[in-house]
């Protein structure tokens, strides 16, 4: 595996709606100004490929089009013939849209872009409510693409999916639009390069001049020459020396890990998602820098604890040392210059900002994988308030093309997410037991050394008034115990407090409640298309939600000195 991540490609997707060809008055026209539209995206992209945190290369735009009559073929047929390529949403499986066509030769058309095409998604329209169908595939378009362009007249809607409803559903997701009139005698350009969501007559209008710079605002690198050498930093994988070995030593003592197993890449925490290419790369590489970085801080954690308790024994210990008390010191002082030389290299080496971060890249990018599954591909791209981990995974997103999907057997294209959203209840609520029987086993250890030092104590005691001589002879011993005892208690204390296993049980465990019911109304509620996407959109605000509020527990949870 490499030792920096996976660079994003640069990618940009452009939706095409609009209407049919008897309502485009001249076609050579409109043409000309989407090729116009197009050369500008690319000329824009070529820009920002140079240097930054993209990969180097001209990357293809991509256009997504259902290839109806009309706008949506001409479109498609700009982007190919430009070079690029083509995506295609169709509301219905391929025999029941050929419906649409009337002439051998239109279908033939469809045919003929079909088969250039370099992703299908088809969903699984009802015949008998055709308009809810194409407002279904007007969505899934707009999931699937970063701008839209609108062949438009500028009339009121007319029914479901119609272009005038689509251009208002982009408006409200803050995709800016292109509006082409069907006589070719401008484009207007909806949006700004900040967008926010509002209603389509609301957004400001532009000429062609600013796309350049909205393009580069969608796909921008990450923040100032600064932030972008931070970034750079956190997207090194972290070494591994044997001292990280603590926490999975400590799991094992603990009794809820195996002392012997074959060691999984990935070290075995998240499950992989079922995905393919540079989005199962960049998976992949977060998860591996997430679980090294993780068990890096916790380590230390460990360490730190460890030393700081090894330390107060040594000094209790001494007073047993006669003549050799000062080797007691020697080491003593050794731990703890090795507690200080640890804390600083942890610190320095930012292991739990390392951690929190590869995690919630990692997280986002298997949300993306879930969605992009049933045909969502721009269900987190910048999510929030963007940063880094957004910038990265919204890159990454918009890198990957469009997957082939059927959702017309819906069933079928449901058993991959099924069995990742199944996999990761199982793996949440197996987590919630470990995490738990660790935490009750070290509070269980702390309880039976302090128990320990009220049995030597009363012990003592007892010698003293029955045979005080004996209790003489003891009492370096004794204090040794009562010294020592419960600093380590006090360590094992410490260690489960900072690495939260209650915390980290608790919430696991409510994760597995709630996939496990979003489970269950998959298998009792419509299993349709528009109730898949659904269960995946839920699904992610679940997964990501969770990451949200353990990423603000952990980060109240810093490595410290103990004392």
């Amino acid at each position: 595996m490499s030792n920096s991540a996976p660079p994003p490609s640069l990618g940009f997707s452009v939706g095409i709606t609009g209407h049919r060809a008897d309502r485009i008055v001249d076609k050579p026209a409109v043409r000309a100004r989407v090729d116009e539209v197009l050369k500008t995206i690319q000329q824009a992209m070529d820009h920002i490929t140079t240097g930054h945190l993209f990969q180097a290369g001209r990357h293809p735009l991509r256009m997504v089009s259902a290839i109806a009559e009309g706008a949506d073929r001409m479109a498609a047929e700009a982007a190919l013939d430009l070079g690029e390529t083509l995506e295609v949403v169709l509301p219905f499986p391929i025999p029941e849209y050929e419906r649409d066509f009337e002439t051998a030769e239109s279908r033939a058309e469809f045919h003929d872009l079909l088969g250039r095409a370099s992703a299908l998604l088809v969903l699984d329209g009802n015949d008998e409510d055709r308009p809810r169908s194409y407002e279904a595939a007007g969505m899934t378009l707009l999931d699937n693409c970063d701008l839209l362009i609108a062949i438009w007249d500028g009339g009121p809607g007319r029914g479901r999916g119609g272009t005038r409803e689509i251009i208002g559903q982009a408006a409200r997701r803050a995709m800016p639009v292109v509006v082409i009139p069907p006589d070719g005698a401008s484009i207007t350009v909806h949006g700004s390069i900040h967008g926010e969501p509002m209603r389509f007559m609301d957004l400001p209008t532009h000429s062609l001049d600013i796309l350049p710079d909205i393009v580069a605002s969608l796909l921008g690198t990450y923040g100032d020459a600064k932030e972008e050498a931070e970034w750079r930093k956190l997207a090194e994988m972290p070494p591994n020396p044997l001292i990280h070995e603590a926490y999975p030593l400590l799991l094992k003592l603990a009794g809820v890990r195996p002392w012997f197993r074959r060691k999984s890449a990935g070290g075995g925490a998240w499950e992989d998602p079922p995905a393919k290419g540079a989005l199962a790369e960049a998976f992949h590489w977060w998860d591996d820098a997430a679980i090294r970085a993780a068990q890096a801080f916790r380590s230390a954690v460990i360490v730190n604890f460890s030393l700081a308790a090894m330390a107060v024994v040594l000094a209790a210990s001494g007073v047993l040392g006669g003549h050799y008390k000062w080797l007691f010191v020697v080491a003593e002082i050794v731990t703890i210059l090795l507690l200080l030389i640890n804390a600083v290299h942890a610190g320095r080496m930012r292991w739990q900002e390392r951690w929190l971060e590869s995690r919630q890249v990692a997280e986002l990018l298997r949300v993306c994988t879930m969605l992009r599954s049933v045909g969502i591909g721009r269900g987190i791209a910048d999510p929030g308030e963007g940063g880094s981990n957004g910038w990265y995974a919204g890159a990454i997103a918009r890198s990957c093309g469009m997957e082939s999907v059927d959702l017309s057997h819906t069933l079928i294209a449901a058993e991959p997410l099924i069995a990742e959203v199944t996999s990761q209840a199982n793996w949440n609520e197996s987590t919630s037991h470990r995490m738990h029987l660790a935490a009750h086993r070290i509070e269980r250890f702390g309880e039976v050394l302090f128990a320990a030092v009220l049995a030597s104590s009363v012990g003592w005691l007892i010698l003293y008034f029955t045979a005080e001589h004996i209790a003489t002879d003891l009492k370096y011993v004794l204090t040794t115990i009562t010294a020592g005892l419960p600093a380590v208690a006090t360590a094992s204390y410490g260690i489960r407090v900072i690495l939260d296993f209650e915390g980290i049980a608790g919430r696991a465990h409510q994760i597995s409640l709630g996939l496990n019911a979003l489970l269950k109304h998959w298998e009792a509620g419509p299993q349709d298309s528009a109730s898949l996407q659904e269960f995946a959109r839920r699904a992610a605000d679940i997964m990501l939600s969770d990451v949200a509020a353990w990423r603000l527990l952990a980060e109240g949870r810093r490595l410290t000195i103990p004392g």
